[in-house]
């Protein structure tokens, strides 16, 4: 197959994929600190199972992962896993943002009808070593920017190909009608959850009962609502804790904590450790 051609014929021309970061998850980290659910606006993120298992959570659907699956985690989409589940799996993730594909939206690989894990089959020793090399290469980006560029390019065709080569499409069943309830729910605490927010708000904004509300929400989504907002929150915290240096206090200024004392509670309580500690032992990983 022509490179130049499958580019071409697949991606806008004037957008060119930027290599974002790449992330590690050890075994131990795994096992012991869930990484909440979050979204990323500017870019998509590709998440390899390198060994292990878990469950993986995108776009309000669970799926079972293991060993040699590629999750793929469009911009904008909610993505993460339950605290409540048993995980232990070493993992890697790429961001490549500015992907333009025929057909989807920016910063997406696939749209929301296909099941969004990819498994590698016997490519999987091969695909695992090319998101580890580019953890690896991803320390001096100074000098090898450019190649993290080509090498995650290339991660992300291998994935389009594996997408439409795949036999067996596993298409996600709709929602029922009776879903609509919950819906708009979250998709007003997915718009609010950074605020003062409380069920009695939810309720009156959206002119809908309070119980009955927060009944149709937990039955879809297995939560109640303000522990969704929290979780949201935690997952966005950790998020940041992750990928930037911004301060806990003002982490917990952006997210709608009451105070840097609610954040580390709240935090400690789903992570099972305070901010502080989370993004050392992040860092900690990366060196």
């Amino acid at each position: 197959m022509n490179s130049n051609r499958f580019l071409s014929t697949h991606l806008r021309s004037d957008k060119i994929p930027q290599f974002c970061g790449s992330h590690l998850i050890t075994e131990d980290h795994s096992a012991k600190h869930a990484v909440l659910p979050h979204t990323h606006e500017d870019f998509l993120e590709l998440y390899y199972v390198y060994s292990g298992e878990g469950r993986y959570m995108v776009n309000n659907q669970f799926y079972d992962v293991k060993e040699g699956d590629i999750v793929i985690c469009n911009a904008g989409v909610l993505h993460g896993e339950d605290p409540s589940e048993s995980r232990h799996s070493r993992s890697y993730s790429v961001a490549i943002s500015n992907v333009c594909f025929l057909g989807l939206s920016e910063n997406q690989l696939c749209d929301a009808e296909i099941v969004p894990v990819i498994s590698c089959g016997m490519l999987a020793p091969q695909i695992g070593e090319l998101f580890h090399l580019i953890y690896l290469l991803s320390y001096d980006t100074k000098n090898l920017h450019e190649t993290c560029n080509g090498l995650s390019l290339s991660l992300l065709l291998l994935t389009y190909e594996m997408i439409l080569s795949r036999s067996r499409h596993t298409v996600i069943r709709p929602r029922s009608s009776s879903s609509a309830t919950a819906d708009r729910v979250q998709q007003y605490l997915d718009a609010h959850y950074r605020e003062p927010i409380t069920l009695a708000v939810v309720s009156k904004s959206l002119h809908i009962n309070p119980y009955y509300l927060s009944h149709v929400f937990k039955n879809e989504f297995g939560v109640p609502p303000m522990q969704y907002v929290m979780k949201r929150r935690i997952g966005e915290a950790q998020n940041l804790l992750a990928d930037s240096t911004v301060s806990i206090g003002d982490i917990a200024d952006h997210l709608g904590f009451s105070s840097i004392c609610h954040l580390n509670t709240m935090f400690n309580k789903y992570v099972g450790m305070p901010p502080g500690k989370y993004r050392q032992s992040r860092k900690n990983m990366q060196e």
